[in-house]
């Protein structure tokens, strides 16, 4: 049976590669599906970011004594004005690094 299951899925997987790369598929994506694509990285990035946030280790929620907190708002609002990657990071990363010491 595992078999059968392992085909199966080989045979899928490379029906799905196979119809992207042939002429199978259409070239141009329709409007309506491109303009949705737009929102899968801030969904993903929130998802991964928020909870690494505000969940502790133990799995509660962290909100008081969280230096993880005032510095994710230091690099949204960082992202915001300059719309740099680097700025973000190092925003983000020097606040937490400086609450770290000084406060928590």
């Amino acid at each position: 049976m595992i078999w059968l299951v392992m085909i199966v899925c080989g045979l899928l997987t490379l029906s799905m590669r196979f119809v992207m790369f042939s002429d199978l598929a259409p070239r141009q994506l329709p409007g309506w599906l491109e303009e949705a694509l737009g929102f899968v990285p801030v969904a993903v990035l929130t998802a991964i970011i928020v909870p690494a946030v505000i969940i502790s280790p133990e799995g509660g929620l962290m909100l008081a004594g969280n230096s993880k907190l005032p510095a994710a708002l230091v690099a949204v609002t960082a992202a915001l004005v300059t719309r740099s990657v680097l700025a973000t990071i190092a925003s983000g990363l020097g606040s937490m690094w400086i609450l770290d010491y000084f406060l928590y």
